[in-house]
């Protein structure tokens, strides 16, 4: 009778982490909602390029130029952004020792700052 109603143990598979071909275990997400016709655009990029969604998403993410149109709210981020790196580069000026995170801040902001100081500006 106790095996009748008594706990039935399930064995259970251990899954396998994803990864990728560096060894990297991918396990985050990123969400964001588009329109219909953004997603048609950017679904035809991408079977254009032959790459997989996530692997064309990473790259245009991390070196494609980028293209900022200036407002208040743009400003505002890259002036707190410069304030934070430039509290952490006067405790170390040793750029080389430099986060990566921060790093690529830096590099974000100098790229932003080429285009749009650039000469003759970017309205001409």
């Amino acid at each position: 009778m106790g095996k009748i109603y008594g706990k039935v143990e399930v064995k259970r598979r251990k899954r396998r982490k994803k990864v990728d071909e560096h060894r990297r275990h991918r396990d985050i997400f990123l969400n964001f909602r588009m329109t219909q016709k953004e997603k048609d655009l950017i679904e035809a990029r991408i079977a254009t390029t032959g790459m997989a969604k996530a692997t064309f998403f990473i790259e245009s993410c991390l070196y494609q130029k980028i293209l900022v149109k200036g407002n208040i709210k743009s400003f505002t981020a890259i002036r707190e952004t410069l304030r934070d790196l430039s509290e952490k580069i006067d405790k170390n000026p040793d750029l080389t020792a430099l986060e990566p995170t921060d790093a690529e801040r830096l590099k974000t902001i100098l790229e932003m700052m080429c285009y749009l100081f650039r000469e003759g500006g970017p309205n001409v």
